[in-house]
């Protein structure tokens, strides 16, 4: 507490000009916003993609014609889930990547659920390829649904990321987000006084790049 009394002091003095030049009106990108450009983001991107090709193979089966081969379009779909469910894997790695260099338990949490979904997802690769095996006792709309199945848990990899991507990004000066970092502070497990004081150490940085860098390593250091 003492160290973070220093910081708001310094930051205070030196920021003064800055804030009241920049004034507080200022509003953070929407919720909705697009994923950052970060390793998390690009991955949360390729699931997602991933995932809408999954579910567009599946639904081929479903929609195959008479004169269309089943077994040819089972095989596709389980390709397209085992192609979903490797990439939501990846998705995951860089969520729980972005989590630790984070530190926020927020980011920790979607991490962890996008592992969840990815081991899902290749559980449900596993059963579409095991469906559309030349010796399976299975029809084309049970590799279908694996692939759907697949699909789903994919999405949910993607959007988990997402989160842990955005909240990454939110603690650097290049992608800060007021509301963002706000919401980070009120919902982290640490006492109402260093709630306060790390909110006023940020609202005190915000104009000024240079001293924001050192308040939002404050707030990592802090959440850890």
């Amino acid at each position: 507490m003492r160290k973070l009394s220093l910081i708001i002091v310094i930051l205070a003095s030196t920021a003064a000009a800055w804030w009241w030049a920049q004034g507080s009106d200022s509003r953070p990108e929407d919720e909705t916003a697009a994923v950052p450009d970060t390793a998390a983001g690009e991955a949360a991107e390729l699931a997602e993609s991933a995932a809408a090709d999954s579910q567009q193979a599946a639904e081929a089966v479903t929609d195959a014609t008479p004169t269309e081969d089943p077994a040819t379009k089972a095989d596709a779909a389980a390709d397209a889930a085992a192609d979903a469910a490797a990439i939501a894997a990846d998705a995951a790695a860089e969520a729980v990547r972005a989590s630790e260099d984070s530190g926020i338990a927020q980011a920790d949490k979607a991490a962890t659920e996008a592992e969840a979904a990815a081991e899902a997802a290749l559980d449900a690769a596993s059963r579409a390829a095991e469906a559309a095996a030349p010796q399976a006792d299975s029809d084309a709309e049970t590799t279908a649904q694996a692939a759907r199945d697949a699909a789903e848990a994919a999405a949910v990899a993607a959007d988990a990321t997402a989160v842990a991507a955005r909240i990454e990004d939110a603690l650097t000066p290049e992608g800060f987000d007021a509301d963002k970092v706000s919401a980070i502070i009120r919902d982290a497990d640490i006492s109402e006084v260093q709630k306060a004081t790390l909110q006023r150490l940020i609202d005190t940085a915000a104009a000024n790049p240079d001293l924001l860098r050192a308040a939002l390593e404050q707030v990592k250091a802090v959440m850890k």
